[in-house]
């Protein structure tokens, strides 16, 4: 039985909500066609189901706030989906990075992954998995939508119109698919405490008793609910999750102190092949000479530079087991009266971000001197591209930490 229609003057049931993640400059180059299609999804949508899909498309509207990663957990609870158009800009704004990292670290902590579906908008460059860039990675790994070419055609045109009923068919799809499996997040919320402490398994360590239980949330979430109101004497305490995530804090923190050395290990090739370039001003054939220097410091980088990368991997990889118990032990604090250990974990937690800004800030300023500096010949250009990738790696990770630190102020 379908759903009935609105009488004239009612407001349609919201059923679903989605977040449409863009980059204001391709809006603003594509004359608003990157906004509108937020209004035609929706208004397909409508039609095709006679209830209605609520699409924000930007932060502010949302009002999510400060403390951005508590609502963005009650969003999902309600079902909404994150929808990135993705082009070359995207990827190059801080912003948009920010609220893709959040958002997909988020929906994956709680077993959401189905509410992430990009529009391929145009072609990205190194768009694949296993891309150097981490967030390129996730986003190819991302159920998506290919906007190749028809951002070309005009809005009324048959097959243009014919790719909107498809992406608003396919939330259709996916927002029925989680309603009548009970996947709305409400099963998987109830038990997210339980589930996100299991990360030591990963590493190859035994599980414990609450991944044990995890697992059978998982695996029968009509029982989620009664096993959740039973877990007092069972489910681990604030000590029990810290020594579960300290092994994995420490990974991420020793990443971290390498990744300083790795960086002036690359700046000193570029230095010396800096000073070398000068030299060869006075000289004649300087041009030439630049060109040969050039090659010799991209050969001589390499090393460093590959360095470079495998730590940020390592440390974009470490930092999404933390945060999954980081977030697990907020939850724990938060509904526990001040105790010295409470205290001494916030007291820690906020030690170790303002590390990671600190490091941030150091980070974000090599990455702007690699970017000024990419033109200067194109032997130079790859090399310094792969760098500053990444160090962006590196500082996406300050959004993950500012979640933590919203998490606290709220709790205050």
């Amino acid at each position: 039985m379908g759903v009935p229609a609105p009488r004239y003057g009612q407001a349609m049931e919201i059923v679903a909500k989605a977040f449409l993640s863009y980059a204001h400059a391709d809006n603003e180059r594509e004359g608003g066609r990157v906004l509108k299609i937020a209004e035609q999804i929706r208004s397909e949508f409508e039609t095709l189901t006679g209830t209605s899909i609520e699409i924000f498309t930007d932060k502010a509207e949302i009002l999510w706030g400060q403390d951005f990663r508590a609502r963005l957990n009650e969003a999902l609870q309600e079902t909404t989906f994150f929808i990135p158009i993705l082009t070359p800009t995207y990827f190059l704004r801080d912003e948009c990075r920010k609220e893709m990292r959040q958002f997909i670290t988020s929906a994956s902590a709680l077993g959401l992954d189905q509410l992430l579906l990009s529009i391929r908008y145009t072609p990205v460059p190194d768009l694949r998995e296993g891309s150097t860039d981490e967030l390129k990675d996730l986003a190819a790994r991302m159920q998506f939508e290919s906007w190749d070419g028809l951002r070309l055609l005009d809005e009324s045109s048959t097959q243009y119109r014919m790719a909107i009923n498809r992406l608003a068919t396919r939330l259709v799809e996916l927002t029925q698919r989680l309603e009548s499996s009970g996947r709305d997040g409400s099963e998987v919320v109830s038990g997210a405490r339980l589930i996100s402490v299991s990360l030591t398994a990963e590493a190859g360590k035994a599980q414990t008793p609450a991944q044990d239980v995890a697992e059978e949330v998982q695996q029968y979430p009509e029982e989620a609910d009664e096993s959740v109101d039973e877990e007092d004497e069972d489910a681990p305490g604030l000590i029990d999750v810290i020594a579960d995530v300290e092994p994995a804090m420490e990974e991420w923190r020793k990443t971290m102190e390498m990744i300083g050395p790795a960086t002036e290990r690359f700046n000193t090739v570029i230095g010396a092949a800096t000073e070398k370039m000068d030299a060869a001003n006075s000289r004649p054939n300087s041009f030439a000479a630049k060109i040969a220097i050039a090659r010799s410091m991209a050969r001589d980088a390499e090393a460093p530079l590959v360095e470079i990368e495998t730590l940020s991997k390592d440390y974009s990889t470490a930092l999404l087991r933390v945060d999954v118990g980081v977030q697990a032990l907020l939850k724990l604090a938060s509904s526990q009266s001040s105790t010295h250990d409470v205290d001494s974990f916030i007291s820690s937690l906020q030690g170790l971000i303002q590390a990671g800004r600190d490091s941030t800030t150091s980070v974000r300023s090599a990455a702007d001197i690699a970017k000024a500096n990419a033109g200067l010949s194109r032997d130079i250009r790859p090399v310094l591209r792969r760098f500053e990738t990444a160090l962006r790696n590196i500082a996406d990770g300050m959004s993950i930490m500012d979640g933590w630190q919203d998490s606290i102020d709220f709790a205050a």
